[in-house]
């Protein structure tokens, strides 16, 4: 039944939704294209030799589409009916790349022939045209087809619980994003309709309305700008989700990230400022430190825990408020008075902002583009170095899986750094680099965070340290049982987790990621909070991590873009976020064998003996 009524739901996307928009202006105003004609609230006009009379029978094909699914529900052979889902799967998916082919044929010539006529590209006829709902409905719909059809076959089950990593996060974003699109809906009105237009424009103009917010929300992955931008929003969140993570799998929670992050940018300062020597020294001292202040500040509360037995989650929170006091007491000011003594620290810069001084030269993180060879905006040469070094240590260690990890390992690194080497002495790649893009501080601590997902993914899964940590994680007594240190352990544990969160301060403070290099007041330490949320939607992998971290860094770089051109607020962006993990804590309300790893391994265990 519930088949049916999502079939039956797909034929009334494919009716009333807009299918495509021809032109839109900024504020959101466009020219629509549906089943039933063209839409156009404010007459903006389309040229006449548009060709788009393919629209309403590319619709009917969708909408027959869907009705062939539904009689194929019906049958009761499931090899059969695979078959059936399997090809009107595969039919959807032609029909969509045919729509886009007609789509930007057609929007092509029209905007070719206004070029021959010298039309200057700013002035194009169609401009900003893109597919709409029902344009991504049908993708997603024969998406869903191939998976019904996959279902039908022995071990569908399993096949999607051995994947609940990826099905869980996925299906908490559409539920978060199907829960903002009705807020959307609700609170704005269509764009370009007016409280007199008919019911119908009304609606198509509403819906329309929802499809930009949330195309404009994820608009950063389309141009590399707002990619760097969202990498730079995602570099601290990737160390945070990572520590978060990493207790997760010991069994701790560390909420103690915000309290790690500021000690790792109180000790990454000190370094950075007072260590004099060449960079090649200084540099990696720099990273260490910081990872040496989160460390120490893991570490002391899984020392408590493993001693006192005192809960992790209180001492974190103290740490955290001991680490605030710290931070300001060193760079809120210079003269203090002990026992009525005054006494004279030498961290505050000179002025009234409470700040440190400058990071010295020879100790900053360089930015992404000169790491590639780029220097500002307009003509450069791409170096092959960095691309090479990490093409060849991930591609090494990923085709020698069956060598011992060690000697994996040291190959990588060898052969990353013959990568590196070849790279340099390669001519480079003559590059456009785009307006504004030397503005985003992207920098190195990127490469530090990938790094670092590269040896936790290493330590946890691929040595035995490991693999008792995590057996900690899930049977505390089974792995003391077996012989586990529980409270070297714990500290141990902890004290990684800090290292993790430590690391994130390179990025703000050697990266010039509060826009100097410098510790500053504004230190967003509250970002260790955000990485509860991004281990949580990445199922405490690092891979998982990595994707979320991403995502979340985009939705904040559309955030701006929505509220210039929209007005809606940032807030959206927030409460997006909250929905996710709201969602992921509910399982994505999926049936409990996706959350539950003792149900999970049931159903498979079931589908492996149906098998045999």
């Amino acid at each position: 039944m519930l088949l049916l009524l999502t079939n039956l739901s797909a034929v009334l996307l494919f009716l009333l939704c807009p299918w495509w928009v021809l032109r839109r202006e900024f504020g959101g105003t466009g020219v629509l294209a549906g089943t039933f004609g063209l839409i156009d609230p404010q007459q903006l006009g389309i040229p006449e030799t548009l060709a788009v009379g393919w629209i309403p029978g590319l619709s009917w094909a969708w909408v027959l589409l869907a009705l062939l699914s539904c009689l194929a529900l019906g049958i009761k052979e499931r090899q059969v009916r695979a078959r059936w889902l399997y090809s009107l799967g595969v039919g959807g998916l032609v029909l969509f790349g045919l729509g886009l082919l007609w789509f930007y044929g057609a929007v092509g010539a029209v905007n070719r022939a206004a070029l021959a006529e010298g039309i200057p590209p700013t002035r194009l006829p169609l401009r900003r045209f893109s597919p709409s709902l029902a344009g991504y409905a049908s993708f997603a719909y024969a998406l869903l087809l191939l998976l019904l059809g996959r279902l039908q076959l022995p071990g569908g089950k399993a096949f999607l619980v051995r994947r609940r990593q990826i099905i869980v996060p996925l299906t908490a974003l559409g539920a978060a994003v199907a829960a903002g699109a009705v807020v959307v809906g609700l609170l704005r009105p269509g764009l370009g309709s007016s409280p007199d237009s008919p019911f119908f424009v009304k609606l198509s103009t509403k819906l329309d309305l929802i499809t930009y917010t949330f195309q404009v929300l994820f608009s950063p992955i389309t141009h590399l700008p707002g990619l760097f931008q969202s990498l730079l929003l995602a570099t601290p969140l990737i160390f945070t989700g990572l520590a978060v993570a990493f207790g997760f799998h010991a069994g701790l929670f560390n909420i103690g990230a915000p309290g790690q992050l500021t000690m790792g940018a109180i000790a990454t300062m000190l370094v950075g400022v007072y260590l004099p020597g060449p960079g090649w020294l200084t540099l990696p001292l720099s990273v260490l430190a910081a990872a040496a202040g989160g460390a120490l500040w893991g570490g002391i509360p899984g020392w408590l825990k493993a001693r006192f037995g005192t809960h992790e989650v209180i001492n974190k929170i103290m740490m955290n408020y001991i680490a605030d006091s710290i931070f300001l007491f060193l760079i809120s000011a210079n003269q203090y008075r002990f026992f009525g003594y005054p006494v004279t620290l030498p961290f505050k810069a000179p002025g009234p902002e409470a700040r440190s001084y400058e990071i010295r030269p020879e100790s900053r993180l360089p930015s992404l583009l000169e790491l590639l060879g780029l220097q500002g905006s307009g003509p450069g040469t791409l170096s092959w170095a960095w691309p090479l070094a990490l093409l060849a240590g991930v591609g090494f260690y990923l085709l020698c899986r069956g060598w011992p990890l060690q000697r994996r390992c040291i190959g990588s690194l060898a052969a990353g750094l013959g990568g590196y080497l070849l790279g340099g002495i390669l001519p480079g790649w003559p590059v456009e680099v785009p307006t504004g893009l030397a503005a985003i501080r992207l920098n190195g601590a990127f490469l530090i965070a990938l790094l670092a997902v590269a040896v936790v993914n290493v330590y946890l899964w691929g040595t035995l340290e490991g693999y008792e940590l995590r057996a900690m994680g899930f049977s505390p007594r089974a792995a003391e049982y077996a012989g586990v240190d529980l409270g070297q352990k714990q500290i141990w544990a902890m004290a990684i987790s800090g290292a993790l969160a430590g690391l994130a301060a390179t990025h703000y403070v050697l990266g010039a990621g509060l826009e100097e290099y410098r510790l500053k007041q504004s230190l967003p330490a509250q970002v260790g909070f955000d990485g509860i949320a991004v281990a949580l939607m990445g199922q405490n992998s690092p891979l998982g991590i990595v994707l979320t971290a991403l995502l979340f860094g985009v939705l904040l770089t559309g955030g701006l873009r929505l509220n210039l051109e929209l007005g809606i607020s940032r807030e959206l962006v927030t409460a997006l976020q909250a929905l996710i993990v709201l969602f992921i804590a509910a399982g994505g309300l999926l049936p409990g064998y996706f959350t539950d790893p003792l149900q999970a391994a049931q159903v498979e265990m079931d589908c492996d003996e149906r098998s045999t």
